[in-house]
């Protein structure tokens, strides 16, 4: 018979009841910091990606200007991704890490009580 709990753990009732030790204010900081961390890395691999690609002319032959545009057109793409939660689902991920993380730290400072 196959353990489902070990396969998906946020299912498991233990889990779960464990998870609303965690306050509103915590959830909210660890979801934003797990969608920023997501973006970032996002941006990151958007930027190596453009440098793979020669330039065509069409934003021009500055340097500068061309690289700010990128920039900007990046970071909007990203600001849409993640707001409409087209990412690649690390972020739900890390925010699952981090609350578990965050939990055994609190059963780990209340068993020292």
């Amino acid at each position: 018979m196959i353990d489902f709990t070990s396969i998906t753990p946020h299912l498991d009732p233990v889990n779960l009841a464990k998870t609303s030790q965690l306050n509103q204010l915590q959830e909210e900081k660890i979801a934003k910091s797990a969608s920023e961390f997501e973006a970032l890395l996002m941006g990151i691999i958007f930027q190596g990606l453009r440098k793979t690609v020669e330039p065509s002319g069409l934003l021009g032959t500055n340097q500068n200007e061309r690289s700010t545009y990128e920039y900007l057109l990046d970071q909007a793409i990203l600001q849409q991704a993640v707001a409409g939660g087209h990412t690649w689902g690390l972020a739900a991920r890390l925010e699952e890490s981090w609350k578990m993380l965050q939990l055994k730290t609190i059963n780990e400072e209340g068993a020292f009580e």
